[in-house]
């Protein structure tokens, strides 16, 4: 990581604990893995040039389809799935898929706040969980 500084410092609750640390790929809103997700690319098919492979995927949570699981899987066998997911509310499709997956999860709990901020400052953030902290750093 090049330099950075230290922008926010907030709590998550692990659901699937797990190594989550780098870029950041906020959408602002639910996801239905069923339809608006290409798994073959690992990116929002409704979101022009919003990749998530590699990436810390920031959501608000889930809705639609019980096929959920499935593609969310189906992102880990294309080795395209995001490095971890943070979430403000899950449902227990998004937690399936992330454990057939191996995907990290989080509730972050004060998700506006955090969203705000990573609208703020956008291109130049790095994230980084450890534990029940989350550590959000802006590069300079």
């Amino acid at each position: 990581m090049s330099k950075s500084s230290l922008a926010y410092k907030g709590s998550v609750k692990p659901i699937i604990p797990g190594p989550c640390s780098g870029e950041v790929v906020l959408v602002d809103g639910h996801i239905s893995f069923f339809g608006e997700i290409d798994p073959e690319q690992g990116c929002l098919i409704n979101l022009e040039n919003v990749c998530f492979r590699d990436k810390i995927l920031i959501f608000k949570g889930t809705r639609g389809s019980t096929v959920a699981p499935y593609v969310i899987y189906a992102l880990r066998r294309n080795n395209i799935a995001p490095r971890c997911m943070l979430v403000a509310e899950v449902e227990p499709m998004l937690i399936a898929g992330c454990v057939l997956a191996e995907i990290p999860l989080f509730i972050v709990e004060k998700y506006e706040e955090l969203v705000e901020l990573v609208k703020k400052i956008h291109s130049k953030v790095y994230l980084e969980v450890c534990g029940n902290v989350l550590l959000l750093y802006k590069k300079e």
